[in-house]
This record gives C-alpha cells, sequence and structure tokens, in this order.
C-alpha cells in the first residue's frame, strides 16, 4: 500500500512538473516603439560643425562638408592643401564633433571612402578626445576606433591634400560613423 502511495505521489509529482513547464506553446506581447529621425544635431550621435563655413547642416539638417560652399569657388586648386580646423587646438576650433547623446557608453569606428578613386590627392580627419589628446587619422585606407561615454565628444580637424590632383579628379566622398 505504502509502495502504490509512493508510486501515485511520484506520477502526480511528474505529471505536475510537466503540466507547470507547458503551460501555453506560444504567446504574443506587443510594445510600442517610438523612433523619431531628427537632425545631426539632435540626433542619438550628434554631428556638430565648427566655426568653417565650409562645415555646416545642409537643409535637410545633416553635416555637410562642402569646399564649394564659399562665395565664388567650386572646389579647390590642383596642388594645394587645405586644413578645417586646427591641430593645435581641436576642442576649440574642429571642422566638426561627433557626440554621444545616448545614456551608455559606445564604441564609434570612423571611415573615409572616396565616390570615384582620385588619380592623385587625399582627404584625413585627424580625432582628438575631449582632453585634446590625438586618437588616430582616417583616411581612405585607415579606419580608427574609440569609446566616447555618454556625454562625451570627440572632436575631428580635416586635411584636404590636392597635390598631384588635376582640375578632373574629384576627392568627393563618404565620412561613415558606425557605432558599436
Amino acid at each position: 500500500m505504502q509502495r502504490k502511495t509512493v508510486l501515485m505521489v511520484a506520477v502526480v509529482v511528474i505529471a505536475s512538473a510537466v503540466i507547470g513547464t507547458a503551460a501555453f506553446n506560444s504567446g504574443q506581447v506587443d510594445r510600442s516603439v517610438t523612433v523619431d529621425v531628427v537632425g545631426d544635431d539632435a540626433a542619438v550621435t550628434g554631428l556638430s560643425p565648427g566655426s568653417s563655413s565650409l562645415v555646416y547642416y545642409n537643409a535637410n539638417n545633416k553635416l555637410t562638408v562642402d569646399f564649394s560652399n564659399v562665395a565664388n569657388a567650386n572646389g579647390v586648386n590642383a596642388n594645394s592643401t587645405y586644413t578645417v580646423g586646427d591641430n593645435s587646438s581641436a576642442t576649440t576650433d574642429p571642422a566638426f564633433q561627433i557626440t554621444n547623446n545616448d545614456g551608455a557608453t559606445h564604441t564609434y569606428t570612423l571611415s573615409y571612402s572616396f565616390a570615384t578613386a582620385p588619380s592623385s590627392g587625399d582627404v584625413k580627419f585627424h580625432v582628438y578626445n575631449s582632453t585634446g589628446t590625438y586618437l588616430g587619422t582616417v583616411d581612405s585606407s585607415t579606419d580608427v576606433s574609440f569609446d566616447l561615454t555618454s556625454g562625451e565628444t570627440a572632436y575631428v580637424v580635416m586635411d584636404l591634400d590636392a597635390f598631384g590632383a588635376t582640375v578632373s579628379d574629384d576627392l568627393s566622398g563618404t565620412f561613415t560613423v558606425k557605432v558599436n
């Protein structure tokens, strides 16, 4: 009798465990998601221009670097160099800034690619942290990665080297900010 009771209790316990773990086979929970698309100045990855008229927000509030955005010019001279910002005081005179507007630390990877590979010339972006410490130089063959804590800003100075470039060369391209 006692053996039957123990066996009966064991069957009940096993059945309860099976029923307890298989309480349902599927389910669904819906939650709202809010994703507002905003300009570079108010985004999670904030991008803001320095003081040069070559770096500005376009009509869609996207950061733009445009060497034809001067009074009577369409670009740069062949065999010339230009610097936007100041490498010796990047935190006060950058070409532009990248700010982590999120509440957590993220790793940022910066890259640059030409729209069409020029025969000569180069575009470089020198990156500095909030204390002015040099973090690296981005160009068409080198990416730079660094961490920014919540609210921290990186400062970017741009060098354009058109030496050897001809009037048919185009140094335009895409500056990419990847965030992890």
